[in-house]
Formats: structure tokens, C-alpha cells, sequence
């Protein structure tokens, strides 16, 4: 069985994020896909939104898609780094082919992380597009095909927290989910 672990702030979920998981299943062909909501992250000072409210995002984004939502890194008391993450599924699913999802900006990137040698023993490299990034993907990792992201969560909460409207970029859910909680004011 092919796996797909997808891992992020997702904060919030958005329209890329589904367009990821779509385009790495189908591109990957992969059987399952795990997305995983950081828990506490070592490259951020804080997420606008905390894990439970990311979490009950992601759910409400992925509500009726054959994906699987996962709250192993949230219920983790030590930083979350990949590597763990990575090897956690990999003691579970020790016979399963495992594709870890990444963004090119942290292909190009990689060697900066935590002990990325780990991920790389763990998991095949399943590589996204990212906007205004050329990257050349080499074997053993495998390329996503799809079209290049142009929004990001970080522009998401800007656009949020200037009255601008986020909607085009949300899943509905995400958006209702928003507002019903005041995020990112």
C-alpha cells in the first residue's frame, strides 16, 4: 500500500491544501493519505490559531473526502519535529511504501532541518510545487504534477486581520469555523 503523510501549521486550511492532497494521491497514486496538524512546531514562535482550532479546521475542511486526519503530533508534549513524525508512521505502517509531502521550498531546503537523513530513511520525498520556485526534484523523490499554489496561510490571516475577504481561498467550512470563533483578529 502507497501512503501519503501530509504535515502542516494548516492555519488555516485552505483550497491549496486540498488541491495538494488531491494532485499527491492521484499523482503518487497513492492509496491512503494521512494529514497530520503540527503540534508544537521548532521553526515558529506560535500559530495564530492553536492546535485544537487548526485541527477542527483541517476536519472541517477534509469533512467527506476520503483523506484521514491525524492528532499525533497535537498530542505530543515534546517539539514535533518531521523526522519524528516521518519514523512514527513508519513503525506503524512498517511494510506500506510511505510518501512524505513536501513543499519545494523545503525540498531545496531540506539539509537546514532536523536530522533530514531520518525522514529520508523513513520516506520517499513527494514533492509539491511551490509558487515563484523553479526546483529540480531528483530520485528517489518523486514529483507532485499540479499547478502552483498562489495563496498561503500566512496571507490568509493578513487578509483576515485587514477586513479583506478570505472566502475565494477557503474551504466553507474553514471560513464559518473562522468567524464562528474570531480567528486571526
Amino acid at each position: 500500500m502507497k501512503i501519503g503523510l501530509f504535515g502542516g501549521a494548516f492555519d488555516p486550511f485552505h483550497l491549496g491544501h486540498l488541491a495538494i492532497c488531491d494532485a499527491a494521491v492521484k499523482s503518487a497514486g497513492l492509496d491512503r493519505l494521512i494529514v497530520i496538524p503540527t503540534g508544537k512546531a521548532p521553526h515558529k514562535e506560535g500559530f495564530g490559531a492553536g492546535f485544537e482550532d487548526r485541527y477542527a479546521m483541517t476536519a472541517a475542511a477534509l469533512k467527506g473526502r476520503d483523506f484521514e486526519l491525524s492528532r499525533w503530533e497535537g498530542e505530543r508534549d515534546e517539539i514535533s519535529y518531521s523526522a519524528d513524525t516521518v519514523e512514527h508512521f513508519r513503525r506503524e505502517f512498517p511494510d506500506d511504501g510511505l510518501f512524505f509531502l513536501i513543499g519545494a521550498d523545503s525540498y531545496r531546503d531540506l539539509y537546514k532541518w532536523y536530522q533530514p537523513e531520518r525522514i529520508l530513511a523513513a520516506a520517499t520525498l513527494a514533492v509539491f510545487p511551490r509558487g515563484g520556485m523553479d526546483v529540480k526534484v531528483k530520485p528517489p523523490a518523486i514529483e507532485i504534477k499540479m499547478e502552483k499554489i498562489k495563496i498561503s496561510s500566512t496571507e490568509i490571516r493578513e487578509l483576515i486581520r485587514s477586513g479583506g475577504d478570505p472566502r475565494p481561498f477557503l474551504p466553507p467550512a474553514v471560513y464559518e469555523y473562522i468567524i464562528k470563533h474570531n480567528l486571526y483578529k
